[in-house]
């Protein structure tokens, strides 16, 4: 009989009235015996609702309801009690093996309900969404992630009910999660967004690392002020004993096989250096369209109970900085729409400061888990965590994709905002057309992918040698024209031009008039040698 007597204490607590205590999460209610799933996420805000109704469910405007799984997606507003407030998402769980940020937000809106918090419920208008991974996070196991110390009911997956890593789907748009957190974009407009996450496995002595949006093109001026806040943070959470430092790992690769690992007492790393300036993560992304992005990793090696209160108190401290700077923030976000001349197609790491870092020697169970440390040690190592954009290229006056494919690319260019008119409203300039000089097609499948690399220049000169239909007057009044010039301006290029690290010809929206075996349209292809002249999908003008 103790199973259904633990159901009606949790049950209890969650709907407690006004004049109980307030409800519990299920961490909190099974003394860090479990992780919540949806419908408990569900159960747990509801009952919030109940003791103060400023708390909302919150739904985008055209988003999804559901994954392709049926799973929900459910959201919930606490809207600033104050004219003129920063709106910021917080996003949990798109990994659902790194549980923390899902707990952490629940205790967060409990805490602003209570009034702990009286500048953030002035200041900070706030969404959250605590099972981004709504497939994932009820597929609890305990031998997923067994590396870190985990609730007995083990945790979620990583990836959704369709294999897809949600954290890399936010360019292609594959998943009802990414139209979801999209349509959000557009309906809520956030100037901030987190994205809360658990470190893969790294040994070091930072209770949580952080990274600001590292967008690959974004405004130089937004992505300075976004590292700002988050060293002042890193600053002021120092001062009050959680040492907390930018995302990222001892290079060498020291869980790879590389030159260092923390068993080589006698070694050092040379480097620490950060993630990709890749679009496709959520974290990133919102800087292409001119907002400030916060990725929170959170130590994979603390106990359950310290990754949930660490993931806790950073967010706090990081909602504190930004409802101490509302205008500033504002200010930064409306500065930071405006489009410039020339926009890079690579990125390369900088070393942006030399920093101390724990090297730490681990002792691990049978399990793989750390139960302890053999020894600490610290060293000053040269710290790359920003980036300095290469091979700048002219912005055209928009793009033109052939209306042979706007049942494909029309629906995801719109779920990120973009305006798409038709070719008859393009601009009257020359047609330019893309010459392939060099491509490098994956040698595997990425997110069910084989990605296509392209490198070429765009010219006037009219292809050689015929690969689609001819441009006519009319195929050109019948395309989709994709105006660069528009809100969203930076995202229309790192979309549509063949040679974006990130955008639709790499993840493979063109394949079949792009990868043809030998005899399709009607000839031979030219030698690998010889430049590939044909015109791609997105015509330039």
């Amino acid at each position: 009989m103790r199973l259904p007597l633990l159901c009606l204490v949790l049950a209890s607590s969650l709907f407690a009235g006004p004049d109980k205590p307030w409800p519990q999460t299920i961490p909190e209610a099974t003394r860090h015996a479990r992780t919540s799933t949806v419908a408990e996420v569900r159960t747990f805000m509801e009952a919030l609702r109940k003791r103060n109704p400023a708390l909302v469910p919150y739904h985008p405007k055209g988003a999804p309801k559901t994954t392709e799984a049926g799973a929900p997606l459910l959201a919930w507003r606490l809207p600033a009690t104050a004219k003129d407030a920063v709106r910021v998402y917080i996003n949990a769980n798109i990994h659902a093996g790194e549980v923390e940020g899902k707990e952490a937000v629940q205790v967060l809106v409990r805490e602003l309900l209570q009034g702990k918090h009286p500048e953030l419920r002035k200041h900070i208008d706030l969404v959250i969404c605590p099972a981004y991974n709504a497939d994932g996070t009820d597929g609890l196991d305990p031998a997923i992630r067994r590396h870190q110390p985990n609730p007995a009911s083990g945790v979620g997956r990583r990836e959704n009910a369709r294999g897809l890593d949600l954290n890399r789907d936010l360019m292609k748009v594959q998943a009802a999660n990414t139209r979801w957190f999209l349509a959000l974009l557009q309906d809520f407009d956030p100037a901030v967004v987190f994205d809360l996450h658990t470190t893969n496995g790294s040994y070091h002595g930072f209770h949580l690392t952080y990274a600001p949006a590292l967008a690959l093109g974004a405004d130089a001026d937004l992505l300075t002020f976004n590292r700002r806040l988050l060293v002042e943070v890193r600053e002021t959470l120092k001062k009050e004993g959680l040492p907390t430092y930018d995302y990222g790992n001892f290079a060498p690769e020291e869980r790879g096989g590389g030159a260092w690992a923390p068993d080589k007492v006698d070694t050092k790393p040379e480097r620490w250096e950060t993630f990709d300036a890749l679009p496709r993560y959520l974290s990133n992304y919102p800087a292409l369209q001119g907002r400030l992005g916060i990725l929170s990793e959170e130590y994979v090696y603390r106990s359950y109970p310290d990754r949930i209160a660490d993931t806790r108190r950073f967010v706090t401290a990081c909602l504190g900085w930004i409802a101490a700077h509302p205008a500033e923030v504002n200010r930064t976000i409306a500065a930071a729409r405006r489009l410039p001349a020339k926009l890079p197609l690579g990125a390369e790491l900088k070393e942006t400061e030399r920093a101390t870092f724990d090297l730490v020697d681990p002792i691990k169970n049978a399990q793989g888990q750390v139960t302890g440390e053999k020894s600490q040690r610290s060293v000053e190592l040269p710290s790359f965590v920003t980036f300095a954009g290469k091979d700048f290229q002219d912005l055209p006056a928009g793009y033109l994709v052939d209306a042979a494919f706007a049942e494909r690319v029309r629906p995801v260019l719109e779920a990120h905002g973009l305006k798409v008119l038709p070719g008859r409203a393009r601009s009257q300039a020359p047609v330019r057309h893309f010459k392939e000089t060099g491509r490098t097609v994956a040698k595997g499948a990425f997110q069910g992918v084989l990605s296509l690399d392209l490198q070429g220049a765009w010219t006037t000169e009219a292809p050689a040698r015929a690969r689609t239909l001819p441009w006519d007057a009319k195929s050109l009044d019948a395309a989709l024209y994709i105006p660069v010039q528009q809100r969203h301006g930076r995202l229309a290029f790192y979309l549509l031009d063949p040679r974006s690290p990130d955008g639709l010809v790499h993840w493979g929206f063109f394949h079949e008039v792009l990868l043809r075996s030998d005899g399709s349209w009607g000839t031979h292809r030219a030698s690998r040698s010889s430049p590939w002249a044909a015109p791609l999908p997105p015509r330039l003008p």
